[in-house]
């Protein structure tokens, strides 16, 4: 663009310069913001906001994503010695994990006739599950108390999803 408002008449006029490279960095500015806005992550929802989805699958789907990240909120926590985060975090994710439970079921579908987010839940849990045993093998004896909990919980979940899924229709 600054090649434009260069030509042989406007080179020698000092304004001219100032007015090409205002525009130049302007421009520059809008396409970095431009570029850092199209690449930037939404705020994850909240589980207020969660439970507020009036479509329950897809409140089951938020929330089971929730679930995913606050175990893995709950291991970087770990990794940095502040047990009372991770334990947070793992209250965070077994009551994640019970809305999408609770969701799934409000929603009257059965699992073995409609399995898409039954299956993506069954998935889901089923990597926390890993993760939860890889931490665990992480944790002190003693601080595996609140683990152990929710670990039983997302299990329970997990399987019960999976009998669903896996039961005959009828």
């Amino acid at each position: 663009m600054t090649f434009l408002l260069l030509n042989k008449r406007t080179t020698d006029s000092p304004s001219a310069l100032k007015l090409a490279g205002a525009l130049s960095g302007f421009v520059l500015r809008t396409a970095a913001c431009a570029i850092l806005l199209a690449f930037a992550q939404p705020l994850p929802p909240t589980l207020d906001q969660i439970k507020a989805d009036a479509n329950l699958e897809h409140r089951s789907a938020a929330a089971i994503e929730f679930a995913l990240a606050a175990e893995k909120s709950a291991e970087a926590a770990y990794s940095k010695t502040d047990l009372e985060a991770c334990n947070k975090s793992l209250h965070e994710m077994e009551e994640a994990a019970v809305i999408a439970q609770d969701a799934l079921d409000a929603s009257g579908k059965r699992a073995s006739r409609n399995p898409k987010y039954y299956k993506l839940g069954e998935q889901k849990s089923r990597e926390i599950i890993k993760r939860l045993e890889a931490l665990e093998h992480k944790m002190d004896f003693a601080e595996r108390k609140v683990l152990e909990a929710a670990k039983a919980k997302v299990t329970a979940i997990h399987d019960a999803w999976l009998e669903g899924i896996m039961s005959k229709t009828k």
